[in-house]
């Protein structure tokens, strides 16, 4: 089940906080908590997509496959990226044919929405997990740029969710 409350709670903080930190004038505590609100989203989005997959396990009777999707899907993927981890992780659980069912259903402007969020900020967690902050930073969004991403996210999320759950996927 993809849960909001967690996330939105500490985005707003990080937004309150950079904002605080703009007052003061102190650009340093700005970079911190603009990165931190993107690896913080990041780290949700991962596991809100995890949570999903986990919800199959319910149809799952057999402990080796219980296992294999704990072990073997979920616990093996690095990334939040639509085609190349979140798709690839339900056609490994539900087939191809099940997963092109669900396509056709999810709503097209939410699913086109998620799938661009997703992919703007894949190059800016990648750039901002791998480096550390110094003077010459990259720019990096600032929180509520972060909480913006969240909505556009949870909306695509909650309907591949409801999809799911339509049909008795999950």
């Amino acid at each position: 089940m993809v849960k909001k409350t967690y996330i939105l709670k500490e985005l707003k903080k990080l937004d309150k906080l950079y904002c605080k930190a703009i007052k003061e004038g102190n650009s340093d505590l700005e970079k911190f908590y603009s990165k931190l609100a993107l690896m913080e989203l990041c780290g949700w989005i991962e596991q809100s997509m995890d949570d999903i997959l986990i919800s199959f396990k319910i149809k799952l009777k057999e402990e080796k496959n219980i296992e294999y999707l704990n072990k073997r899907i979920i616990k093996q993927n690095h990334g939040f990226e639509y085609h190349k981890h979140f798709r690839e992780m339900l056609i490994k659980v539900d087939g191809i044919v099940g997963v092109e069912k669900i396509e056709k259903k999810v709503n097209y402007r939410k699913r086109e929405i998620f799938e661009g969020s997703l992919g703007n900020l894949k190059p800016m967690r990648h750039n901002h997990a791998h480096t550390y902050i110094n003077g010459t930073t990259a720019r990096i969004h600032i929180p509520s740029e972060s909480k913006r991403y969240f909505y556009e996210i949870y909306d695509g999320l909650k309907e591949f969710e409801k999809q799911l759950k339509k049909t008795k996927k999950i």
